[in-house]
């Protein structure tokens, strides 16, 4: 009996000891993303050069997926091809853990579809649908995602951008409605997937309640939506009400990628 508790002891220790070592690579790899996307919301001068070495030098694929998300939005509107990196990007990589769907990689990677957004509404503000339907498909491959708000809200924008169907109004109004039940998502992040369903019905010109209004105002004031809001062409119409605070969307991110991990050491 003690010989077994023994191995179990020393299985237990090396579980731990294996479960520290990943959290700990997570760590080190996040940081320098967070760093990325900091420096592309804030327009940094050096942005794009600190992306590229982080997607050359990166040798986990899903980080450097999540990486060339950031590099695209960068290209899109520079003299650089973009094609190569739209094609390079590979959300199973992002999503998937040996060919196999991962609920765990999705709730650890639920910002990527945020900076997903960004560059569908930079393609159509420059006109560019060829990189606009390549994101959308590669996304609507995903079929295990459908049951995803974030999935949902990515489809509803493509489809308001290119105003295709009803312009993805019934899911973006039904967002804001709470109308969302039976679906999974981020509950940390529904505030910010909602003003991102605010700012699209904006943008088609959607009427809405003057408390949604008032939220735009709020979401401009922010990094995250002075960038979706300027792509969208509609931040002139709703800009920041109080003093701008262009990290508070970020933090509210980095938060959400906090509580992950700890949950992961749970």
């Amino acid at each position: 009996m003690d010989l077994v508790f023994f191995v179990a002891l020393i299985c237990l220790i090396i579980y731990i000891g294996y479960r520290n070592f990943e959290l700990y690579r997570r760590y080190r790899h996040n940081k320098e993303y967070i760093e990325c996307y900091r420096a592309m919301l804030n327009g940094s001068e050096n942005a794009y050069e600190r992306i590229q070495k982080y997607v050359e030098e990166e040798d986990l694929p899903e980080f450097k997926n999540k990486g060339l998300i950031l590099k695209l939005y960068m290209e899109l509107d520079s003299e650089i091809d973009y094609r190569k990196t739209l094609e390079e990007i590979n959300l199973k990589q992002i999503f998937y853990k040996k060919d196999k769907y991962s609920k765990q990689l999705v709730a650890l990677n639920s910002d990527v579809f945020i900076w997903y957004f960004l560059d569908m509404a930079k393609a159509r503000r420059l006109s560019k649908f060829d990189a606009l339907d390549v994101l959308n498909e590669k996304l609507f491959g995903l079929r295990e995602l459908e049951n995803r708000v974030e999935y949902r809200l990515a489809k509803a924008i493509y489809c308001a951008l290119c105003e295709k169907e009803d312009a993805g109004v019934t899911f973006l109004s039904g967002l804001l409605e709470g109308n969302y039940a039976g679906l999974e998502y981020e509950k940390n992040l529904i505030g910010l997937y909602k003003r991102f369903a605010s700012s699209t019905l904006a943008y088609s010109g959607e009427p809405m309640e003057e408390y949604y209004k008032n939220d735009l105002h709020a979401f401009a004031s922010t990094a995250i939506g002075r960038n979706y809001m300027s792509e969208l062409e509609i931040y002139e119409k709703y800009p920041p009400a109080d003093k701008p605070n262009p990290d508070a969307e970020a933090e509210e991110v980095e938060e959400n990628q906090e509580d992950k991990k700890e949950e992961e050491t749970k």
